[in-house]
């Protein structure tokens, strides 16, 4: 009788069993309709196969415990292995990476090693070659030859610079000395106007230039301050120590002027030339009191044109000609001192 019950009960819950047997329910599992595919949820018992009716489209179909038990393991062990084989990889690929990777360091490592060797040797043996070179071509040089050689090339160079070739116009006094060239050729001014032009050029700033008739030529005078011709003159001061180095001075630069502006005047019957350097001097009286300070001429000398014998020069040796035919007129060089003041 109660089994006739527990039957009755099956029917009305949609559930049909294989056999009348009761036997204890596993675990609960969601399934889908192989028709409609709604989901749903049946008891899982051991080895046993129910009959089951869809509750939404009726289709009855068989549910197999066991093969579903079978396939429920089968995913957890699939699962299981490959969270093994990922563990045993995350194990074993980096020790196999980090041998791999030594291996082929060590083999770009001989590599180059390799390389960088031969390379040494071709430079080793190319260093080898230029020296045996260097030293062939050593052994041929005459250095008489050579000297004759560079004298003539900068002869040459010489004999273009004397020219006033433009090429050459470098420095202030070269670019001065092609506008005193032009001026000396120029037919449009007096020859006393193109004398002064010229003295202008050649002389220091703010120097006083006068041009005066004489017979059959002219006389130039030039006066000009220390201070405007040689750097670091200021005042009363002066960047020399000696009265000697500073009347060499004064004489190097007044050979400048005199060959510059007789080099430039030859064909302008230039008779003399008279140039005076003044510079401001300390003043003493008679009791040795000081009187203030005076700008006057130091050294001056004339130089008559009858009287140069010959004309030439060397602006980068500073070396004039001219400076052996001076007539010096005024020299109170050997009534000055230089003294050390603290400023």
């Amino acid at each position: 009788m109660l089994e006739n019950l527990f039957r009755r009960f099956i029917k009305k819950d949609k559930f049909k069993y294989t056999e009348t047997k009761i036997v204890s329910e596993m675990y609960k599992a969601v399934i889908a309709c192989p028709q409609c595919k709604q989901k749903l949820r049946v008891p899982v018992y051991e080895s046993k196969k129910l009959r089951i009716t869809c509750s939404k489209c009726k289709k009855e179909f068989v549910f197999d415990s066991r093969k579903y038990g079978n396939r429920q393991r089968l995913i957890l062990w699939g699962v299981l292995f490959a969270c093994l084989v990922i563990l045993v990889a995350d194990i074993i690929v980096p020790i196999f990476i980090i041998s791999k990777r030594q291996s082929y360091l060590l083999g770009i490592k001989g590599k180059y090693e390799h390389q960088i060797k031969d390379m040494q040797d071709k430079f080793v043996v190319t260093k080898e070659q230029l020296k045996a070179n260097y030293d062939t071509e050593v052994r041929k040089i005459n250095p008489v030859e050579l000297s004759g050689k560079a004298v003539e090339h900068y002869g040459k160079i010489w004999e273009e610079r004397k020219g006033y070739d433009n090429k050459y116009a470098i420095t202030p006094r070269e670019k001065s000395q092609l506008e005193m060239v032009a001026l000396s050729k120029d037919k449009t001014k007096s020859i006393e106007d193109i004398i002064k032009r010229i003295a202008i050029k050649a002389a220091p700033r703010n120097s006083t230039i006068s041009v005066f008739p004489s017979g059959g030529g002219y006389n130039l005078d030039i006066n000009f301050d220390m201070s405007e011709l040689s750097s670091g003159e200021e005042g009363a001061r002066t960047k020399h120590n000696t009265v000697d180095s500073l009347k060499k001075d004064v004489v190097r630069l007044i050979s400048k002027v005199t060959n510059d502006v007789y080099q430039f005047c030859q064909d302008l019957d230039l008779e003399s030339i008279s140039i005076g350097c003044r510079h401001y001097v300390r003043q003493y009286n008679e009791y040795k009191t000081y009187s203030g300070q005076e700008n006057e001429i130091l050294y001056k000398i004339r130089l008559e044109r009858k009287n140069l014998k010959e004309l030439k020069n060397n602006p980068f040796l500073d070396t004039y000609s001219t400076t052996k035919y001076f007539t010096v007129e005024i020299d109170s060089f050997p009534n000055i001192t230089i003294s050390f003041t603290q400023s």
